[in-house]
């Protein structure tokens, strides 16, 4: 009996891991530089939030640490794994960086890549793009060791230009 409980448990744990990361990330779809779908792996192991990278044959994968997500809040979770998502689809992981001004403009047009995504989809307005600024600059150093790109100050209002259409 007690080793059908072990069983039933363990099984219930597996399984719940990738439904964590799913609900975390509802609806997302990612496509890579050249429109294929990326795969979505839920990966307890991986140390950032999400993680892109190109896995056997190159297919794009983006692998997403359920643990990592739960402190944040939806549109932040959004943000997070949808600038990793950006990453792949503006090509960054195939094309080398110059310098650390060019890496810097990856990361500014990752983020506004997705806040024009969250903003223009209709997921969030722009009072919800500046809860997602306001959330993520006030990170401690410890949870943006766990945040995809380098430690920065977000500001995607003023500088993605986001305008509602009319």
């Amino acid at each position: 009996m007690m080793k059908k409980l072990i069983l039933t448990a363990l099984f219930l744990v597996g399984y719940s891991i990738p439904a964590a990361a799913q609900n975390s990330i509802e609806n997302l779809y990612c496509s890579d530089y050249h429109g294929n779908r990326v795969q979505i792996i839920p990966d307890s192991s991986a140390r950032l939030i999400a993680e892109a990278d190109m896995g056997t044959y190159g297919v794009p994968q983006i692998r997403i640490n359920p643990m990592q997500l739960k402190d944040l809040s939806p549109n932040a979770r959004a943000f997070a794994v949808g600038h990793v998502c950006a990453n792949l689809t503006l090509g960054h992981l195939v094309r080398a960086v110059d310098n650390i001004y060019d890496h810097y403009d990856r990361v500014g047009n990752a983020d506004c890549s997705v806040a024009a995504k969250l903003f223009y989809s209709g997921q969030v307005n722009k009072e919800g793009i500046d809860a997602i600024e306001e959330e993520i600059n006030q990170m401690s150093r410890e949870q943006w060791s766990h945040f995809p790109g380098p430690v920065r100050v977000v500001t995607l209002n003023k500088v993605c230009e986001l305008k509602p259409m009319d």
